[in-house]
């Protein structure tokens, strides 16, 4: 089964609770911003462990790595290449530590998006909302708005596969009607014809859920996160192997200071 960019499976990352996934994802982004090439590395290993237990195919990081290869080679003509101030590519020459650092930037950012698109395909669109909701809770105290905002992130994330396949609908009733066009630009003319009656039937989706929360007497601060996964002694020894990872990746970056 396949839900948005999630894909079904019975792997120890499916099974792990959202909260340590969204906190995982959280921490490693702070991690990869902060560490240098040996912690880097680190991370690398990390991941390279992670895709093996999600069981994840590898053709599933395809648009990531096309992704990446634009970027990097964004980065590397912006940084790498030393600039004249007539802007003339010709009459420039390659930088070392511009590539160096080039290179840097898109290994971060390379790891961002592999490790984030391993975690929207262990994770449901729906613990995604329950998850980052539940990190919403200690402010509830504070404002009123704080479960408003999070009941917003939740049914933003469920709303995320029913479009999608109210997409997929719309897309397979066009095909069956014939005649698709066989030029790109025309293609994506009738792609873009079909953003009208799907922002109609968002709408009408969303207007549905007004009505429901209305009746069901919901005000502004009353969301509470009721269906977070039961805490096991796997997601504890998830935390523990997460944290000394975190600990020996920055141990490492300080021997490149």
């Amino acid at each position: 089964m396949e839900v948005g960019l999630y894909l079904s499976g019975e792997s120890a990352l499916h099974k792990a609770d959202p909260r340590l996934k969204i906190g995982g994802l959280v921490g490693l982004g702070f991690l990869i911003t902060a560490a240098k090439p040996f912690g880097l590395i680190s991370l690398s290993m990390g991941l390279l462990i992670l895709i093996f237990l999600s069981h994840i195919p590898l053709r599933e990081f395809k648009a990531v790595a096309l992704a990446g290869l634009f970027l990097g080679s964004f980065y590397i003509l912006i940084l790498g290449w030393n600039w004249t101030e007539t802007w003339r590519f010709w009459e420039g020459n390659w930088s070392r530590d511009g590539l160096i650092q080039a290179l840097l930037i898109n290994w971060r950012i390379g790891l961002v998006f592999i490790f984030t698109r391993i975690f929207s395909a262990v994770t449901l669109p729906s613990e995604q909302g329950i998850g980052i909701a539940y990190f919403f809770t200690p402010m509830y105290r504070f404002t009123p708005k704080a479960a408003d905002f999070a009941l917003l992130i939740t049914l933003t994330l469920r709303f995320i596969p029913l479009l999608i396949e109210e997409a997929s609908l719309l897309y397979k009733a066009r095909v069956a009607k014939g005649g698709l066009p066989s030029s790109r630009v025309k293609k994506l003319l009738e792609l873009a014809s079909f953003l009208v009656p799907l922002l109609l039937l968002t709408l009408r989706r969303a207007e549905e859920l007004a009505d429901n929360l209305v009746a069901r007497g919901y005000i502004s601060g009353g969301y509470r996160v009721l269906g977070t996964k039961e805490w096991g002694s796997e997601d504890s020894w998830g935390v523990f192997i997460f944290v000394l990872w975190g600990i020996g990746t920055l141990v490492l970056s300080q021997l490149n200071s």
